[in-house]
Parts: C-alpha cells; sequence; structure tokens
C-alpha cells in the first residue's frame, strides 16, 4: 500500500513515532503497536532518512527535494498493511499517552492535527473495502 502524505504529516509521524520509542515509557510494542520495537526503529529509521533530507523554507515548512532539485513537499514509500498498522497504532498511542499539552510540547503538533493524520491512516487501511458511508452498516 502507498502512503503519500503532506511534509507536516510525515513530520508528526516522525515525531509520534519517536515518542513512542524513546518518550513514552511502559509501551508494550507487540500488544499495542503491533510490531516488536526493532520494528518500530525501522519504520522511524525510514521516516528519519526522510526528515534528514528534507530542507526548510523561510518559514520552516519542509520542502523535500528530488533528484534533480525540484521541490517535492511529500513523503512517499510503500507500506505493508502491518507497517501502516503499527504507524497508526503508534500515533494512537502518542495522543492518548500525552495528552493535548504534552502532545504538542513532545511534537509539535496539536491533538487535531493527529487526529488527521490518524483519519489518513486509517482510510488507507480501510481503502481496500471500498467502504460506502454513506450505504453500508452493520446489522444483528
Amino acid at each position: 500500500m502507498r502512503i503519500a502524505l503532506p511534509g507536516t504529516q510525515a513530520l508528526l509521524m516522525h515525531q509520534a513515532l519517536a515518542a513512542v520509542l524513546h518518550a513514552i515509557h511502559g509501551v508494550h510494542f507487540e500488544e499495542q503497536i503491533g510490531v516488536g520495537n526493532a520494528a518500530l526503529k525501522a519504520l522511524l529509521d525510514g521516516l528519519q532518512a526522510w526528515v534528514d533530507a528534507c530542507e526548510y523554507d523561510s518559514k520552516g515548512v519542509i520542502v523535500v527535494r528530488d533528484a534533480l532539485g525540484n521541490p517535492i513537499g511529500k513523503f512517499e514509500q510503500e507500506f505493508s498493511p502491518v507497517q501502516i498498522r503499527a504507524l497508526r497504532n503508534s500515533l494512537e498511542v502518542a495522543m492518548l499517552d500525552l495528552g493535548q499539552d504534552e502532545f504538542f510540547t513532545v511534537t509539535g503538533f496539536s491533538l487535531a492535527e493527529g487526529k488527521q493524520l490518524l483519519d489518513v491512516l486509517n482510510a488507507t487501511l480501510l481503502g481496500p473495502l471500498h467502504l460506502n458511508h454513506e450505504t453500508d452498516f452493520v446489522s444483528h
């Protein structure tokens, strides 16, 4: 599954992963995130490489450049459903554990921005189901 995130959402994902790995104590990786510590670190390393390659404009907005030096402005990568679920779960753990004020302090983003990214990741995971939210429902 291919994920394409605007630069700011990719940076938020990076910050949330870093928080789960380094700032939040007592995370049960397999149970809460869905992958082990090493697998989550590998996801962070991929985002870290992207962050390291970024430039910033005069307003502090990330400017990503391709091999020709043209600004790209987004992060795109293929992930397995397990990896996307780990990204999603990491973001959720960071949001729930840190709360509004600390989440902003640690990541530089608001919980509302976190929720927007959570919605993107959820939609990516559910996209192959082709759900039409207006007509599909579950009845018991």
